[in-house]
C-alpha cells in the first residue's frame, strides 16, 4: 500500500507511477483523514508500505504527522517500509524527522527516496514556480527515476537514496524550524476583488480549513442586489498552498509575498510528462 498526500499533483503522480510499476495500490491521506480513524489490513506477506508526500521546509508536512497518528495497520509485522518524497531542490536531513514520526506511529523505516519535481513554493522573496525550462527538465527525468526507485523497492533495499543538498543539517534544523514556526500559517491569506466565489479553495483544502460565505448585498449606487463572497481561513493550515495554486482567477494572496508570483498544477502540464507505463 502507498499512502500519499499531494497539493499540486506532484506527489500523486509519483505515488501512482510507483504503484503501477511495482503492482501496488494507492490511497489519498487527505481523503482518509475525513474519517475518525484510519485502518488498513495487509493482504500478503510481500506487500510493502510506502508514504509519498512533498517536502515542506526540509521536513515532512504536518498533515502527514496527523495522518500517522490516526493510522492503524493490521498485519504490519515490520514489513518493508519506505518514503518517497517530492522536492523542488533538496531535502536536507528530512529523513530524520520522518523516521521519528514513523517511529512514534510504531513503524520501522527501511528506506527513503527523493524525486525532483517542479517547485511550487511562492511565499518568500526569491521563491517562485519553476520556469518552463526548469519544469520540463525535471519532468524529463521522472520516468527514469521512478524505475530506479521501483527496482529498489522490489528488492527491499535498505538505502537512503535522497538528495540532501548543501548544508543539510542547517536547512532542516535551523531554516526549516523557522519556516515551520512562522510560515506554516494561514494568517496572511486574503482574497482580492477577483474572487468569484466559486468555492474551489474550500474543495481542495486537505485540512477542511476554509469556508466561503455568500450573501446578497445592496449596491447603494446602483440599486440592485449583488453577491458578495467572504473567504475565511480558520487556523488549521498545513502550508500546502493548494488554495493558492488552484484558484482559477488568482484571487488568493499570502499577504504581499505572492504578488506577481506564478501558479503551478501538474494537471496543466500533463502533456509534458508521460507518466511511467509498465513495460
Amino acid at each position: 500500500m502507498i499512502f500519499y498526500f499531494t497539493s499540486t499533483g506532484n506527489s500523486k503522480a509519483l505515488a501512482e507511477a510507483l504503484a503501477q510499476t511495482i503492482g501496488d495500490k494507492t490511497a489519498d491521506m487527505s481523503v482518509l483523514l475525513g474519517q475518525e480513524s484510519v485502518s488498513y489490513e495487509f493482504g500478503n506477506d510481500d506487500e510493502s508500505l510506502g508514504f509519498v508526500f512533498p517536502i515542506y521546509g526540509w521536513s515532512l508536512p504536518n498533515i502527514v504527522r496527523t495522518f500517522l497518528g490516526k493510522l492503524t495497520l493490521n498485519g504490519y509485522n515490520n514489513r518493508y517500509t519506505y518514503f518517497a518524497v517530492t522536492c523542488g531542490d533538496d531535502v536536507g536531513v528530512a529523513d530524520r524527522p520522518i523516521r521519528e514520526a514513523l517511529t512514534d506511529a510504531g513503524l520501522m523505516l527501511d528506506a527513503g527516496y527523493s524525486v525532483l519535481m517542479p517547485d511550487c513554493y511562492v511565499c518568500l522573496p526569491g521563491f517562485d514556480v519553476d520556469s518552463d525550462k526548469e519544469r520540463r527538465e525535471k519532468f524529463s527525468h521522472f520516468n527514469t527515476r521512478v524505475k530506479e526507485i521501483a527496482a529498489k523497492i522490489k528488492l527491499c533495499s535498505k538505502v537512503m537514496d535522497i538528495k540532501r543538498g548543501a548544508f543539510p543539517w542547517l536547512k532542516t534544523n535551523v531554516l526549516g524550524a523557522l519556516f515551520r514556526r512562522y510560515l506554516v500559517t494561514d494568517k496572511p491569506f486574503r482574497t482580492t476583488d477577483d474572487c468569484i466565489g466559486c468555492g474551489t479553495c474550500v474543495k481542495v483544502c486537505p485540512m477542511h480549513n476554509i469556508t466561503l460565505e455568500q450573501k446578497d448585498t445592496l449596491n447603494t449606487q446602483q440599486p440592485k442586489l449583488q453577491v458578495a463572497t467572504n473567504v475565511e481561513w480558520h487556523g488549521n493550515c498545513t502550508g500546502c498552498l493548494a488554495c493558492y495554486h488552484h484558484c482559477p482567477t488568482r484571487a488568493i494572496r499570502f499577504g504581499r509575498r505572492t504578488e506577481k508570483k506564478g501558479q503551478y498544477l501538474l494537471a496543466k502540464h500533463k502533456e509534458e510528462i508521460a507518466l511511467y507505463e509498465h513495460d
